[in-house]
């Protein structure tokens, strides 16, 4: 099979995949073929050039990445996406923008098993900036698997806002500005709850509803961090000091 699969690829410059066919709806890329008494799919896909990538672009990292399975499930969910091994990734390309957002992840990972986060890099035509914002993605996702935030799909403002954090911690002496040891003393669940209340928008009962936690709980929690460190994270000044400060604390820890 694997020698049938090379001949057409050089016949027609073509990335083939061929499995069998088992009723589902054929796309676009798909014909059936019959061979030895057995009906298989012939997949057809543009041949992916790292030099001109073109279209939307889709990173997923996988705790256990097992290809072949995370293909099946992205080919189930979406239609005509290129899907990619690139390094220890998989690229998603698609020439329009996906429906990928918040619960995508989970949806992935109960088919595979493993945990699974999903960056969006934008719609990208040319290699430097391809380079530039996997580069990014690459310096930022250590943080990302060590922080207090349970997100596992980021798009480009919060990949922004990831990669101002790492320069910003880079700069030594802003160390200083951070009580450390104050936030070593926070319970991790009050950690959590401070960034989800940020990222929800400082909304109460969008929090509420996200960490499935009475209106009355969070705000006590909100109030216990006010008591330790003296920001009210109801303000968008205080709350930007406790995001960066936490984030920051998490980096430190790597």
């Amino acid at each position: 099979m694997q020698n049938l699969i090379e001949f057409f690829e050089n016949e027609t410059n073509k990335k083939i995949n061929i499995f069998k066919y088992s009723n589902q709806k054929l796309k676009l890329n798909q014909k059936l073929v019959s061979f030895n008494n057995e009906i298989y799919i012939i997949e057809t896909h543009e041949k992916f050039s790292i030099s001109n990538p073109s279209g939307y672009f889709y990173i997923i990292s996988q705790q256990n990445l097992d290809f072949e399975n995370l293909k099946r499930v992205l080919d189930n969910l979406y239609d005509d996406i290129e899907i990619f091994e690139y390094e220890k990734f998989v690229l998603l390309n698609s020439s329009s923008e996906l429906d990928i957002n918040l619960s995508t992840p989970e949806i992935i990972e109960s088919e595979t098993y493993t945990n699974t986060l999903i960056a969006y890099i934008g719609k990208i035509n040319t290699i430097e900036t391809f380079n530039t914002r996997i580069s990014i993605f690459k310096d930022v996702i250590p943080f990302l698997n060590n922080s207090s935030s349970s997100t596992k799909f980021i798009n480009l403002n919060d990949l922004t806002i990831h990669k101002a954090i790492t320069l910003i911690n880079s700069e030594k002496s802003f160390y200083s500005l951070i009580d450390f040891q104050s936030i070593k003393t926070m319970d991790k669940n009050l950690l959590h709850t401070g960034i989800s209340f940020i990222e929800n928008d400082l909304n109460i009962s969008k929090t509420s509803s996200y960490l499935f936690l009475h209106r009355n709980t969070l705000i006590y929690r909100l109030e216990k961090i006010k008591e330790i460190l003296g920001l009210d994270i109801k303000t968008f000044k205080d709350a930007f000091i406790f995001y960066i400060s936490i984030k920051s604390y998490f980096i430190s820890k790597l």
